[in-house]
């Protein structure tokens, strides 16, 4: 997959961090001693966990140098680790709290992550997670229906966009053999956003972006208004004129 750009991932800061904020929120934990965030990205995550444990080693991991240098950037005080969450990640030793924050579903072989990642717990410890789920999202089947239009056919038809979307009961089911003490909710944030373009700006930073990356860039403009010639219909416009953007999101807590 192509790099991430940190500032078009973060042209929704506050709408992409409220899941981070509800997440940390419901994690009763107090003074942990140490704490990583998996697939930090562009650091909002990872600074909200500082704002709430403000005297733990904190530590931001990524595989993407754009996002770690963004994080970097802006929160220097933090420690930032390059490296690929689905290696081996026992160099870094065990924690108290292991986070991850929308970056899992583009992680193959999610069982086995996941027991990777609770065996780096401290007895006591505890797995916190939130994805998204944008299955049965319309922003999500316009984007793979206007990729099997025949106007774009033979530049997909071999593609993976790398999104692995599960439901609660998959989660469930490869953490329980691990701990009977495991939370599981969602929720659907409807987000208000100016317009329809606004709807294909949040989705090209993420669940477009694997299609992007095999156009160049009158075909990349093309194919966006391609979607959003589909959405239009899907997503009402408000009285006001904005538009009301329904995000589906996942969250499991795991304690050991």
């Amino acid at each position: 997959m192509s790099e991430w750009d940190p500032n078009l991932y973060l042209k929704f800061e506050n709408e992409r961090t409220q899941p981070v904020k509800d997440l940390i929120f419901h994690i009763k934990k107090e003074n942990p001693g140490r704490i990583i965030d998996i697939g930090c990205g562009p650091g909002n995550s990872t600074n909200e966990l500082k704002k709430r444990w403000g005297k733990a080693h904190i530590i931001g991991l990524d595989n993407s140098k754009t996002m770690l240098d963004k994080a970097n950037s802006d929160y220097p005080y933090l420690d930032w680790v390059q490296y690929d969450a689905r290696g081996d990640l026992s160099f870094l030793g065990k924690f108290d709290i292991v986070f991850s924050n929308a970056a899992i579903q583009w992680m193959a072989d999610q069982k086995s992550l996941l027991e990777k990642l609770f065996a780096m717990l401290h007895d006591n410890g505890l797995l916190a997670v939130q994805l998204p789920n944008p299955t049965y999202m319309p922003i999500n089947i316009a984007v793979l229906d206007t990729a099997e239009d025949e106007r774009w056919q033979d530049r997909f038809k071999d593609i993976d966009d790398g999104l692995i979307c599960n439901e609660l009961s998959y989660y469930y089911n490869a953490l329980s053999p691990l701990t009977k003490d495991i939370e599981l909710w969602e929720t659907y944030y409807y987000h208000v956003v100016p317009g329809h373009e606004a709807i294909i700006d949040w989705y090209k930073s993420t669940g477009m972006k694997p299609f992007l990356a095999r156009l160049d860039e009158s075909e990349k403009d093309e194919f966006a208004q391609e979607v959003l010639s589909k959405i239009q219909t899907e997503y009402k416009t408000q009285e006001d004129g904005n538009v009301l953007f329904p995000f589906r999101r996942l969250f499991f807590i795991a304690h050991k």
